[in-house]
């Protein structure tokens, strides 16, 4: 009994950061999921950026994941068109999101910046 009063604490705090670690993961992949949703609206709509954004925050959150339409980042690498991207040109979709959910919370004061981005062309 005495062993186990020991090793129970340190037990629990592994068992705790093992779920903590999933959930970024979960959320990791989630976001980039995201994202790709997004870019592939703007291949189909690329003058709604609006759309995009609204695609990327749906996306997200159907997923369990709230995103700000504020870490959405939409860009073109040749911006000719100052609404949105030309045919043939990519849209990149950049989402930084800062994942402040853990149990830790003394390990990781501020919480962990993940940034996401997703390319795809316009047809």
């Amino acid at each position: 009994m005495v062993e186990f009063a020991l090793i129970l604490p340190l037990m629990v705090m592994l068992a705790a950061g093992i779920f903590d670690l999933g959930r970024a993961f979960y959320t990791s992949i989630t976001i980039t999921n995201a994202g790709r949703e997004g870019a592939r609206y703007g291949t189909l709509h690329p003058n709604d950026q609006a759309g995009m954004r609204n695609a990327v925050v749906r996306e997200a959150q159907n997923s369990g994941v709230v995103i700000d339409q504020s870490d959405v980042t939409i860009s073109c690498p040749d911006e000719v068109a100052p609404s949105g991207c030309d045919r043939s040109q990519p849209i990149r979709v950049t989402i930084d999101f800062l994942y402040d959910e853990m149990i830790f919370r003394f390990l990781f004061r501020t919480g962990i910046q993940m940034q996401r981005h997703v390319e795809m062309q316009v047809p």
